[in-house]
């Protein structure tokens, strides 16, 4: 790239070339404003200028791919919070954005068959009491031969479905965070606790006090911090170049001046409707305080193969964007912006839609700025 001291230099150099108002060459300049992006030499300016022109050409290339995505958490880092039993909601004192740890009480929920629930683990549990012993005395006797061996049976079956009944009314106390082992009468209540399964920040709350829930409901969502990595938009052409395993860097908005290493972690196979697919990464070190949804870009070097080449020395850059020069005629030149998609020290590709068009093209290749600066004394 030039300095702008050098395109202006360069632009009252052209400029003064055929500014007679008399001169025919001066007539055809202001004829040659065919569109903003054009621009259009004399003999004597394109002398002056020294342009070097060459076809556009394609070939296989290994650079920097430049990409773009956002801070996304895949399903592994995100707990969905339901209950498996209806009620009211008692209490709740969280807000989206809250950091909770594992196991910390979210919310309480009443319900009086939570209540039933328990008085039917108890009363299982003391008739399996019972049974034991009566299944005890019976092994005695029959040891004695003082019971039949069907009168045996009958009662350790009995001993059986109770147990198997008292084991599924465990299981579903557990479900309700109510350990069995600790149940008495005393302890019974027809509260119950919803507990964090996972330390992070509350994404969604979707419950209030008085709100009846029911099993289907997603009361609350988490996300873990520490389970987040990046999104990167990659174009369907390009799948086949990246693979798991490959190294790069991310820069989030937010910080343009850090990078953070990033592995591929997955390349998705599905396409997007606008002929996409989704690159997964993970961190090597998780920044801080990175939030879901923030965007970012990603360099990754990426070896292409057939891909349109653009001479390194043919890209201008001017007020933030990228220009090049193609030849539609003798001395006549259309700027064309561009997006670049992948560099090195020799070219550049781009992702602009019609790209496979310049195939064969003239492009200015060298001294490209003096048109440049042309382009930009006729904006004025």
């Amino acid at each position: 790239m030039k300095t702008i001291y050098t395109i202006l230099l360069t632009t009252i150099i052209l400029s003064s070339c055929g500014t007679n108002p008399n001169s025919t060459s001066t007539k055809q300049d202001s004829a040659a404003d065919i569109a903003s992006n054009m621009v259009q030499l004399t003999k004597e300016q394109a002398s002056l200028a020294q342009l070097v022109i060459a076809p556009i050409q394609q070939g296989k290339m290994k650079g920097m791919t430049h990409l773009n995505g956002v801070i996304d958490v895949p399903p592994t880092g995100i707990a969905s919070v339901s209950i498996p039993m209806g009620g009211y909601i008692q209490d709740i004192n969280l807000i989206p954005g809250t950091f909770v740890k594992k196991g910390q009480v979210l919310a309480t929920v009443k319900d009086p068959a939570y209540v039933q629930l328990q008085e039917n683990y108890l009363a299982t549990k003391a008739k399996l009491s019972y049974l034991q012993q009566d299944l005890d005395r019976q092994k005695t006797l029959l040891t004695q031969e003082a019971v039949s061996k069907k009168s045996f049976q009958q009662i350790q079956a009995d001993y059986n479905t109770n147990a198997i009944q008292l084991k599924a009314l465990s299981e579903q106390l557990k479900l309700i965070n109510i350990q069995p082992e600790n149940l008495t009468t005393e302890k019974m209540s027809s509260l119950v606790q919803l507990v964090a399964p996972i330390a992070g920040y509350i994404s969604k709350v979707n419950i209030n006090r008085g709100k009846y829930v029911t099993p289907s409901d997603i009361l609350l969502e988490i996300i873990n911090p520490n389970d987040i990595h990046a999104a990167i938009t990659i174009y369907e052409k390009d799948i086949a170049n990246f693979k798991v395993g490959m190294k790069g860097t991310i820069t989030l908005t937010q910080d343009p001046n850090k990078k953070y290493a990033v592995t591929v972690l997955a390349v998705a196979h599905n396409i997007n409707e606008d002929k996409t697919a989704l690159l997964h990464c993970h961190f090597d070190k998780i920044p801080a305080n990175v939030l879901p949804g923030m965007f970012l870009t990603a360099d990754m070097v990426v070896e292409t193969n057939d891909a349109v080449l653009i001479p390194i020395e043919s890209v201008q850059r001017f007020q933030g964007k990228d220009y090049i020069f193609i030849q539609t005629a003798t001395n006549v030149f259309e700027a064309i912006e561009i997006q670049v998609r992948q560099s090195n020290e020799s070219f550049v590709t781009v992702t602009n839609a019609d790209v496979n068009t310049w195939i064969g093209k003239q492009i200015v290749v060298k001294n490209a700025y003096s048109l440049l600066g042309k382009l930009m004394n006729k904006s004025e």
